[in-house]
């Protein structure tokens, strides 16, 4: 039996270690620079107001970043980047352990898609949850089979 499938999520794990790279190699870049002053610049460029909620929690948070806590998320970013290009080497070339851990880790992320559906019922939050839903069950399916092409 073939199991096309894994290849789709091989490829979308492969997008998220993309993205947690550029994560760590724009953080990384930024690391020199005031991130206040920078986002302040930011956000009289683009005429948004100072007074949003949003930003106003994200200036806060910019103010109590050091180059230590910058230096984790880079190293972190590296990681998770790390542990998707695994994933996804090992989905793409139907390595059983991957196929757990990617049904399991998937699963985990069910409980916390609810609480934020509980919390704010929108389309994305349903549409994520509806999507992950269907990567777990897919999954499954492929590890009830068992049967290796």
């Amino acid at each position: 039996m073939k199991f096309e499938g894994l290849n789709a999520i091989a490829l979308l794990e492969g997008v998220k270690g993309v993205l947690a790279l550029l994560v760590a190699v724009g953080v990384n870049a930024l690391a020199g620079q005031d991130l206040y002053q920078l986002t302040e610049q930011m956000i009289r460029q683009w005429s948004l107001s100072p007074s949003n909620h949003y930003l106003a929690l994200f200036l806060n948070l910019l103010e109590k970043l050091t180059r230590q806590s910058l230096t984790w998320v880079t190293l972190l970013a590296f990681l998770y980047a790390s542990f998707r290009f695994v994933m996804a080497y090992g989905l793409w070339n139907k390595l059983r352990w991957t196929e757990w851990f990617a049904f399991i880790s998937g699963s985990l992320y069910i409980p916390f898609e609810l609480y934020a559906i509980s919390q704010t019922p929108n389309l994305v939050n349903f549409s994520i949850l509806a999507f992950n839903l269907m990567v777990v069950t897919y999954l499954y399916w492929v590890l009830k089979r068992g049967a290796r092409p």
